[in-house]
């Protein structure tokens, strides 16, 4: 490793915008674990952690010290490339959440064969499973030729499962209908895929643009236009999994549905950039922002949460496999190599959500 490390930060005010710039590089004090950033993948997903930075604590995750940039959370693969915490060996592999920069130091906790937890006190503005890094080697379903699908889709996986098992646990709110937004989102068509065998119509809502990409997914019983939402069919219990985060789409669906509409599961913000606030013009329920860490706590209340882990693992190879199936990929991954290009990427996602055929994956140049 050189003597000096590079990290990009991302203008809090514009998610687009990122510098460059170079830091020290880091040793490991008693305690702690430098891990150095390897593969990981960029989506819609790290610009919603951009717009939700302040409401729900994400810039508070790898400090700055500036208040003009923070860091945007990414998720990838490391390995360990130093380390004075007892259980934790040099040159080990791990998953987890990373500011995007050549390296991170961690105060290792939480140590078994499987993982361990960073327990510095600023990762404590974000729910226990951002701050957990599981070890590759202890990892059964670990699949080296996967590591591409991995890094883009289990970050999202994750929210699109617990959320159906939230859904599906309370009954779907009584719904018969679940309405997508943003559909041709990964965590969107996760949601869809892991609904199949349930007894509701997933319909997918998506842009013009985006619509052919969506119907070709074949996850979704039909896909509309946003232009379309005022033709949809009415007088059937629905539920709307927001994915877009837009205000104006919200009171559409709202309004059309009225009260047919039973619930309203905020997911992401694909086309919104602020956290929801009561909304005066909202007919119907309000929305209800959801967190993948309350499903976990459900069920480690219960005493289930082995259980679905081992349930959740199992289908999450079974997903990451068919989206990337030769024989019929639902996206192409596109390598890119280094910060740099990864500036380039975080423009396009924040100006128009990137190509929704496509996977971004980042390699740090060594």
């Amino acid at each position: 490793m050189s003597d000096a490390n590079r990290r990009l930060m991302t203008l809090k005010s514009d998610p687009g915008a990122t510098l460059v710039e170079p830091v020290a590089a880091p040793e490991a004090a008693e305690g702690e674990v430098v891990l150095a950033l390897d593969r990981f993948s960029l989506t819609t997903n790290n610009i919603t952690y951009a717009a939700y930075g302040d409401a729900i604590g994400y810039w508070k995750v790898f400090p700055t010290g500036r208040d003009d940039y923070g860091m945007m959370p990414v998720w990838g693969f490391a390995d360990v490339v130093a380390s004075r915490a007892e259980g934790i060996e040099v040159g080990a592999r791990v998953f987890g959440y990373f500011p995007i920069a050549d390296t991170l130091v961690v105060q290792a906790e939480k140590v078994s064969r499987g993982g361990f937890a960073d327990a510095s006190p600023w990762r404590k503005a974000v729910p226990d499973i951002y701050n957990r890094y599981v070890l590759c080697a202890a990892d059964r379903h670990y699949d080296p030729a996967l590591e591409n699908a991995e890094a883009i889709f289990r970050p999202l996986f994750v929210t699109s499962y617990t959320a159906v098992d939230f859904l599906r646990d309370n009954g779907f709110f009584g719904a018969r209908r679940i309405v997508v937004s943003s559909a041709s989102s990964k965590t969107a068509y996760g949601a869809a895929w892991a609904m199949a065998g349930d007894d509701v119509e997933v319909v997918a809502l998506t842009s013009a643009r985006n619509r052919a990409f969506v119907a070709g997914l074949g996850a979704y019983a039909s896909v509309h236009a946003y232009d379309e939402i005022e033709s949809l069919p009415t007088g059937v219990p629905t539920l709307y999994l927001d994915l877009a985060g837009d205000p104006v789409l919200r009171r559409r669906v709202h309004a059309r549905f009225g009260d047919d509409l039973t619930y309203d599961c905020l997911v992401g913000s694909t086309l919104g950039d602020a956290f929801p606030t009561d909304d005066p013009e909202l007919v119907g329920p309000r929305p209800k922002f959801f967190f993948a860490a309350t499903t976990l706590d459900r069920h480690r209340e219960r005493g289930t949460l082995h259980a679905f882990h081992e349930r959740f693992l199992a289908d999450q190879k079974t997903f990451f496999e068919h989206v990337v199936d030769p024989t019929n990929p639902w996206i192409r991954i596109v390598a890119h190599q280094g910060l740099d290009a990864a500036a380039a990427v975080i423009r396009a996602l924040a100006d128009h959500g990137g190509d929704p055929a496509e996977g971004a994956v980042v390699r740090i140049a060594r």
